[in-house]
């Protein structure tokens, strides 16, 4: 009996091997506890950097702590350079704070804030930003960033705004126009009638003239309010070449410019997919936009028109450039208003880039235009290609 217990017990475990088993043991768990914590930093961090919109952690005097690769991407440096940087000065380009900004805001009362900010200087795009307070694990009081992209849903509105004026104004110019137009052809036949019955040498000639010229400039007017109140679809669009519409146009346009002495440039791109629309209305907008271009120069300046084809937009563009007085910041907003103009009286109604702007949303197209006052101003117009 006592041979039989002797052989199925099992042998006493020492104290050191206990000891080396619990320490394995806690080894073990510590690998796994580190493999977890190593799994969620990594996940952490591709989660922030998986974010499309930049994000940023920032401390209290405006220093940037932590950054997705959004933020670096705007910011046109590496993700590690902006470490340690103050976002004002990387992210919009300024060495100011950025007006608005609810940081200040959110430190202070530990509450989410948000703004929309000015278009940075770096990228030219306008955000609206939303912080959120974070602590530490020191306790520090520190910020959260979320900086997202407005500035194709504000251009939108603004478009949308833009062509319910032009909705309206036009309703009320087109009945104003052909309220007008018929005693102002009573006026302009009855005046050159009278220069016709009169000698030339007659003294009342000159007033005549003066008579039929006012009559003439104000049927202008006329005709510009009747096609910027003329509804969409009077005429057929069809698919043409960008290049052919321009080239129709340039030697007008060089006659224009010669006479002021003001040189005269194109660059036109060699192949252009085709684009849909009517030849008359987009030969309207290329003269209206060189004739403000000309009238912005001095002698001695120079206008260049240039086309080319962006393929990751599938668009057909033109730009106008020139090295004229520019537009004020104050005034770019309002451009494109019926009757706002900046011309001395006579020299324009206000109705050229409203009715540009009109054919150009009519035609599917954009307008957009860039200026720094005393420096010229580039206006670029855009269509959809109808083929690759």
């Amino acid at each position: 009996m006592s041979s039989s217990i002797g052989a199925n017990s099992q042998a006493p475990v020492s104290p050191d091997q206990k000891s080396y088993n619990s320490k394995d043991a806690r080894i073990k768990e510590l690998e796994a506890l580190l493999e977890t914590i190593s799994r969620g930093k990594y996940m952490w961090e591709s989660t922030f950097d998986a974010i499309t919109s930049p994000v940023m952690i920032v401390s209290h005097d405006y220093h940037i702590l932590r950054a997705n690769r959004a933020a670096a991407h705007i910011s046109k440096v590496d993700v590690r350079a902006l470490i340690g940087t103050k976002c004002h000065e990387t992210l919009a380009g300024s060495p100011e704070i950025c007006q608005g900004c609810p940081l200040s805001v959110t430190l202070k009362k530990q509450t989410p804030g948000g703004c929309t900010l000015e278009p940075f200087q770096k990228s030219e795009r306008q955000f609206a930003v939303h912080s959120y307070p974070l602590k530490s694990s020191e306790g520090e009081k520190q910020v959260v960033l979320y900086y997202q992209d407005v500035t194709e849903e504000k251009d939108l509105n603004r478009r949308l705004l833009q062509s319910e004026k032009l909705a309206a104004i036009g309703q009320l110019a087109g009945g104003v126009a052909h309220e007008i137009n018929n005693p102002l052809g009573g006026i302009l036949a009855f005046a050159q009638l009278a220069m016709r019955q009169l000698e030339k040498e007659h003294p009342a000639q000159d007033d005549l003239k003066e008579i039929e010229e006012a009559a003439l400039r104000c049927k202008r007017i006329v005709q510009d309010l009747l096609d910027f109140s003329r509804q969409s679809g009077d005429e057929n669009m069809v698919p043409m070449q960008m290049n052919d519409v321009v080239n129709k146009i340039v030697p007008l346009v060089q006659v224009q410019t010669r006479a002021s002495r003001i040189r005269f440039e194109s660059q036109l791109a060699t192949t252009l997919p085709s684009i849909k629309g009517s030849v008359y209305k987009l030969q309207q907008v290329f003269l209206n936009l060189i004739n403000n271009a000309c009238q912005a120069v001095t002698t001695g300046g120079f206008i260049k028109l240039s086309t080319f084809y962006d393929k990751e937009k599938n668009i057909v563009c033109a730009e106008i450039e020139d090295n004229g007085h520019g537009i004020r910041d104050e005034h770019l907003s309002k451009i494109f208003d019926p009757y706002f103009t900046t011309k001395k009286q006579g020299e324009g109604t206000g109705l050229g880039l409203a009715i540009t702007y009109g054919i150009v949303e009519e035609h599917g197209g954009s307008i957009e235009v860039k200026s720094v006052w005393g420096h010229g101003a580039k206006f670029k117009i855009s269509f959809p290609a109808i083929e690759r």
